[in-house]
């Protein structure tokens, strides 16, 4: 950063805390800060999670909630310097007035990645230092983040997520860790110890985890005898399989095939699918039903559960069944313990189309006919909103689907969430050409701040914003404030819709229906301009 006279760093305190093994730590930043560590960690912050490796360093804007979490098997040392931005206010004819002003920052949770120079100076940094040298510091590593940093995209490790691709669709075959290192580019001792640190289990257990889990569906689908599932998902020998089953489950295969019909549920997800298949599950985790207000009329009496709910709980409900997330998997002990419950059945979550998804979950769980019927449903409801909008789809206006995080950030999904598939592919709507091309067509969310939102706006902007972070009641100040949203023509024209996350989070089955309802309601309408107070 080139030194410029209206703009002055001062730093107010320098820090240096210490986590041992999976510590968590919690604080309120008063003012930016610049943080970096020695290990790996993970922070959390407005709603969202980033997970940095040693020498990453971050910004944090002021008034930020942050969590943060070791994620070494050895202690792991933060380190953080607190600063001030002042600009100048006044250029009076014998004073300088100056004012602090945080405007020209880069982004909350901008990442440098592995810059030895940056966490040198970070580290460092102390009060002993002179004036002169704190500001000096300060600007040098201001510029680096100028010029280095990027934006968080809140992607899985790339690494571990090939992994996990790879053995997902070759799980029939013989893997060893080996082949696995070999094929990923890593050294096979440090592959066991990346596997086991990403996934709370070594290579062997995930691999028979996923075996097992694939055995089940084929057991609750098919009449094939044990040996041959045995064989189709990897195991020659059927006796060892057998074994291997009932060591992770508590049953044999027999007995779980026993199953076919549960009627008592636990769902830590697909609460849409299991209600599109006329199943009201006996209780669903607490997450579901913080983003399930669309649909808690239709799930009365549901008991909340989480992952802490006590064992006699769960087992005073005399489960049939529990259904969870495949990202469970870097859960282990919960899914063992939960076996010990009742049977688990594991499935694939997000970017699957309903229709898919419930049919799928209704052959496993005996609701063939249930899932046909629904599917015939869904078929009538979509082309019946397709109809109500055919009139708005001859006007070619453009339409799109954001989301609102924290202060500055705007999410703009692809078709894997938020029931964007049914916006724009079952209800034929046309997406503006940025969103078209840059999210859209890769398939791809992208993340941007509030300032470029013009560039992907809509004429009809569908903007979630989240009621329990404070952001959705948040947001007619919003509109009054900031300049960008007041300049949006969706603003202006009364065609900018604000939505709940509680209500769009999850677009899964019977969700899906209330959604395309949702948007369909909004864009047939009646608009007038918003008025938004200057």
């Amino acid at each position: 950063m080139t030194t410029r006279t209206h703009t002055i760093l001062r730093m107010k305190e320098s820090r240096e805390r210490s986590l041992s093994v999976k510590q968590t730590v919690s604080w309120l930043t008063a003012s930016p800060m610049f943080l970096t560590s020695d290990g790996s960690v993970l922070i959390e912050m407005e709603g969202l999670e980033y997970e940095l490796n040693a020498k990453d360093s971050m910004l944090i804007r002021s008034g930020i909630n942050v969590i943060i979490q070791s994620l070494s098997s050895e202690q792991v040392v933060i380190h953080t310097v607190i600063f001030d931005q002042f600009t100048l206010a006044n250029d009076a004819q014998n004073e300088l007035v100056y004012k602090v002003n945080y405007d020209d920052l880069p982004d909350n949770g901008e990442i440098v990645k592995g810059s030895a120079t940056l966490f040198s100076y970070i580290k460092q940094m102390k009060r002993s230092q002179s004036i002169q040298e704190q500001v000096k510091w300060l600007e040098d590593i201001m510029r680096i983040f100028q010029r280095q940093s990027k934006p968080y995209t809140e992607k899985v490790h790339y690494s571990i997520e090939m992994i996990l691709q790879y053995m997902a669709e070759h799980y029939e075959q013989k893997l060893t860790r080996k082949d696995l290192a070999h094929k990923m580019g890593f050294h096979e001792s440090y592959f066991s110890t990346f596997f086991k640190q990403s996934m709370g289990q070594s290579v062997t257990d995930y691999i028979a985890q996923i075996r097992i889990d694939e055995a089940k569906k084929r057991l609750l689908q098919t009449d094939d005898q044990i040996q041959m599932i045995a064989r189709q998902v990897g195991y020659t020998d059927s006796l060892y399989f057998s074994r291997i089953f009932k060591q992770k489950t508590g049953r044999s295969p027999s007995q779980f095939r026993n199953n076919r019909r549960p009627e008592r549920i636990a769902a830590f997800q697909f609460a849409g699918s299991l209600v599109a298949l006329g199943i009201r599950p006996v209780c669903i985790d607490r997450e579901t039903f913080l983003h399930s207000d669309i649909l808690k009329d239709q799930l009365p009496g549901s008991l909340v559960i989480d992952e802490h709910t006590p064992d006699d709980i769960f087992k005073s409900l005399q489960l049939d069944l529990i259904i969870i997330p495949n990202y469970y998997y870097s859960k282990p002990a919960l899914i063992k313990r939960l076996e010990r419950i009742a049977p688990v059945l594991v499935l694939p979550y997000g970017g699957g189309h309903a229709v898919q998804e419930v049919l799928f979950t209704g052959r496993l769980l005996g609701r063939e006919k249930e899932a046909d019927d629904w599917v015939r449903r869904f078929e009538y409801l979509s082309q019946k909103a397709r109809d109500d909008l055919s009139s708005f789809r001859e006007k070619g206006e453009t339409v799109a689907i954001y989301e609102m995080r924290g202060h500055d950030k705007v999410y703009i999904w692809s078709y894997q969430a938020r029931g964007s598939f049914y916006l724009y592919e079952t209800l034929g709507l046309k997406p503006p050409k940025a969103i078209q091309e840059e999210v859209l067509r890769p398939n791809q969310h992208t993340v941007i701040p509030l300032e470029r939102l013009r560039e992907y706006e809509a004429d009809h902007m569908f903007f979630i914003a989240g009621v329990q972070h404070g952001w959705y009641e948040q947001m007619d100040k919003r509109l009054e404030e900031s300049d960008v949203l007041r300049q949006l023509s969706a603003v202006k024209n009364g065609t900018f819709y604000p939505l709940k996350l509680e209500e769009f989070r999850f677009d899964e089955g019977e969700r899906a229906l209330l959604l395309i309802n949702r948007f369909v309601s909004k864009l047939t309408q009646k608009t007038y301009p918003t008025i938004v107070h200057m």
